[in-house]
């Protein structure tokens, strides 16, 4: 799929046209409509009042570019609060990096992922078990709620794992962080100069933001 017609004509219409019908009976290909990649209801968000612009960043807490880019997203939602972030974990370094998504997940339903999701990625080494717990412990969450938030919202997070994982395979990621600013289609980090500038771009064009 070229880029380069996604960035022109908008990435979700874009996406639609391009991909082939599927065969009566083959595994359908996932809902790649604006509302579906945007506003899925169980994926955490982080928006300021009033936001007109939206990034969908699909991302991996293990991942030492996604690292690299939380302080780069912080510094934009302090300067232009009428950005949205939507987070689309995407787990594809391994068990461990599945764990800590599931956990961030999780944590939304006592009010603390956006403490929790700032701890992981700022975490000192690689994420194991003990590391997603010490993160928990300094973002303030409550272990004991978040472990029954699991078992209660499993099924739920599990699958919207899966619906993050066929999306970005849909639009033909291979690997973290990628990012989604209004109807731009990007793969790798960016620095702050560069992702104002997709910000204005998606600004400057109300139907895709």
């Amino acid at each position: 799929m070229n880029r380069r017609s996604l960035l022109a004509r908008g990435v979700l219409a874009a996406i639609t046209i391009a991909l082939p019908l599927v065969p009566a009976g083959a595994q359908q290909r996932p809902d790649l409509s604006r509302k579906a990649v945007t506003d899925d209801p169980v994926t955490p968000k982080r928006a300021g009042p009033g936001y007109d612009v939206t990034i969908v960043e699909f991302f991996d807490y293990n991942c030492p570019y996604c690292r690299r880019m939380e302080p780069v997203f912080d510094s934009l939602l302090k300067s232009d609060p009428k950005v949205r972030i939507v987070y689309r974990d995407w787990p594809i370094f391994g068990p461990a990096s599945r764990e800590a998504a599931r956990a961030a997940i999780a944590s939304q339903w006592q009010g603390r992922h956006a403490a929790f999701h700032e701890a992981l990625l700022t975490s000192p080494a690689r994420l194991d078990s003990a590391g997603v717990r010490a993160a928990a412990a300094r973002a303030k969450v409550d272990w004991p709620r978040l472990q029954r938030d699991l078992k209660t919202h499993g099924s739920e997070i599990d699958a919207l794992l899966a619906r993050t994982d066929a999306i970005a395979n849909a639009i033909g990621f291979n690997g973290t962080p990628a990012l989604i600013v209004g109807s731009q289609v990007v793969a790798g980090a960016v620095d702050l100069p560069a992702l104002r500038r997709l910000v204005a771009t998606a600004r400057a064009k109300p139907e895709a933001r």
